[in-house]
């Protein structure tokens, strides 16, 4: 999807107000942006008209000078824009002699459809052409198409010739029209008092959208009132280059934030007492209970099951595992596997017993809520006990302080920054007691991802100097991890800002600042950026003190199975002397079943 910003004359002849415009498009995310040229003398033979006079005057006072948009032009391309220009006459490019190859593609407009002495001279440069077809008959338009068929890289953009144009006078549906009628890429020139008919131009398969771009949409120039103004213009290109993830591949597929809702919002069955070995469910000896943690009637039904292979205690969700024989430990082999690579697997306390007994490995991240937390604050030694304490442990900080916020120790609100404190001094405490009881450092992790208002540098320095006195003061380090652009956060996305762009790697580097490198998070956050994330691997690496490992896929294809996301071979990243948690979504269900598949992926090559 391409948003070009039309300057057209909207700069009012003004270096500075092009230059502002520029600056506006390219922080909104414009694809590109281009100008109108028409030489200073002569394009009008006569203005005895009203509209003449107007529309001449208008034109003579916006002129810039060749020397001034080629200027201007590299300014575009600077900001990673490609820069454009419109002619009317192929003789007005010669007052820009050879630098005329500056510019990155051309455009033809609507006047112009049916002048092939300019639309061939045009094509001649060698760059993409853009032709618009505003004013024309259905059959001066197909003309059009097929006179320029030979074209190697042209566009065709639908367009009404109306400033502006009011809603209903679109006609958006010839898109489709057009469509048909060649393979060429197929726009929209809007000049729409509302640009969000921009939008159904692309569900009707527009992929080029020309907007003419001003400073103030209600001023008195001839372009304003059919132009988008700077917080318009942001949202046009923020929607239109977003439009491919949001239209998606036509599949429905369930994203993790829906399985967390469904999960929290949704019921299932709880034994309401203690429910033995060849019992049958029944409304005597199971309720219905939020949240969703086990089977529902309806799965019992389809999956036709019969009597319970494991008791049930009271309280307890009724899953899949209560119809199966007990699962086998990991082999010895793996489990030594597991160990010569300080591989670790998440634990939450209430699976602890059983994924310790199932995967008997020397390695285990804790991930706590704030609930558990607290609770290790005020009984340390009953919650150590649902521990095996011959195992070494590494701490996730909870993301929450409580149901509503998120953890952040910089906030300027003081019940949020005193929570937030409180809540990683009780990890630190637990941390330095089960490395006393174990003899192993306990490396703690945390998401961190609240800017402070006086921007980024300020608040990873400010950040930096926290955790170290909330924690490396304490010999207990604490280790911001690595995050994805889009973030699972109270049942919906969160666009973050911290720790997932190629600015972040910058800043990261320059303070030397130590983190948790979580790949999932890592290889998300660069294809949001569409950037190499092994390149970003590469320079954040060194800093690595510990290692989160997953597979991923797109902006939020989190945690998926190794082999099915962009991650490639993860043997290379098992070496090392960090401890390396296997994050793989929802791994520890049906007792870690996700969480033998990827030691096995790893480990039986």
């Amino acid at each position: 999807m391409k948003v070009i910003a039309e300057l057209g004359i909207n700069h009012r002849g003004s270096s500075r107000i092009a230059e502002q415009l520029i600056d506006i498009a390219a922080d909104a995310g414009a694809w590109g942006a281009k100008f109108q040229y028409r030489a200073k003398d002569g394009f009008y033979q006569s203005t005895t008209e009203i509209g003449d006079e107007i529309l001449s005057r208008e034109i003579d006072d916006s002129y810039i000078e060749p020397e001034d948009i080629l200027r201007l032009a590299g300014m575009i391309k600077q900001k990673g824009m490609a820069a454009g220009i419109s002619f009317f006459k192929f003789s007005d490019s010669a007052d820009f002699g050879s630098a005329i190859a500056e510019f990155d593609f051309f455009k033809v407009p609507s006047a112009e459809l049916r002048n092939e002495a300019l639309i061939d001279a045009l094509a001649g440069l060698g760059k993409p052409l853009i032709l618009s077809t505003g004013g024309h008959s259905e059959e001066d338009i197909f003309n059009a198409i097929e006179s320029t068929r030979s074209i190697p890289d042209v566009y065709y953009l639908h367009c009404i010739s109306n400033y502006p144009v009011l809603l209903g006078n679109q006609q958006m549906g010839f898109i489709r029209t057009l469509r048909e009628k060649t393979e060429a890429p197929i726009g929209y020139s809007s000049h729409d008092q509302d640009w969000e008919v921009c939008l159904v131009a692309a569900a009707n398969g527009a992929t080029v959208f020309e907007r003419h771009l001003t400073m103030d949409k209600h001023g008195k120039g001839i372009d304003d009132s059919s132009s988008s103004d700077p917080d318009e213009f942001r949202r046009l290109c923020k929607l239109i280059n977003a439009y491919p993830t949001v239209q998606g591949n036509a599949r429905r597929e369930i994203n993790q934030g829906e399985r967390i809702n469904m999960q929290n919002l949704g019921s299932s069955l709880y034994a309401s007492r203690q429910i033995e070995v060849g019992d049958l469910l029944s409304q005597d000896n199971v309720v219905v209970k939020a949240p969703r943690k086990g089977l529902t009637w309806a799965d019992v039904a389809r999956k036709k099951l019969g009597a319970v292979k494991r008791p049930i205690a009271a309280g307890t969700a009724v899953t899949d595992l209560h119809f199966t024989d007990p699962k086998p430990p990991l082999s010895s082999k793996l489990v030594a596997f597991c160990d010569e690579r300080q591989l670790s697997i998440p634990l939450r306390l209430h699976d602890a017993k059983a994924l310790q007994t199932r995967f008997p490995i020397r390695n285990n991240e804790l991930h706590l809520s704030y609930g558990e937390v607290r609770s290790f604050k005020s009984e340390m030694a009953a919650n150590l006990s649902l521990l095996d304490l011959t195992r070494h442990y590494s701490i996730h900080i909870p993301d929450y302080i409580d149901s509503k916020t998120l953890i952040d120790p910089l906030a300027s609100d003081d019940a949020v920054r005193d929570g937030s404190n409180d809540m990683i001094a009780t990890c630190v405490d637990l941390a330095l007691e089960l490395e006393s009881r174990t003899g192993a450092a306990v490396p703690i992790v945390g998401s961190f991802s609240r800017l402070l208002p006086d921007g980024k540098t300020a608040t990873y320095q400010t950040l930096q100097e926290t955790l170290d006195r909330l924690g490396r003061k304490r010999s207990a380090p604490i280790y911001p991890q690595w995050l994805p652009r889009i973030a699972w956060y109270f049942g919906g996305a969160d666009v973050l800002d911290m720790f997932c762009g190629s600015d972040d790697v910058d800043i990261v580097k320059s303070i030397g600042m130590e983190l948790c490198l979580d790949l999932s998070h890592l290889i998300l956050s660069a294809n949001y950026e569409k950037a190499d994330w092994r390149e970003w691997c590469n320079e954040l690496m060194p800093l690595a003190r510990h290692l989160h490992i997953a597979d991923a896929v797109g902006i939020d294809g989190e945690g998926i199975e190794f082999g099915r996301g962009d991650l490639g071979d993860p043997g290379p990243f098992l070496d090392g002397s960090v401890r390396k948690v296997l994050e793989v979504w929802q791994g520890h269900l049906s007792e870690g079943d996700g969480f033998e598949t990827a030691i096995r992926q790893l480990g039986e090559k």
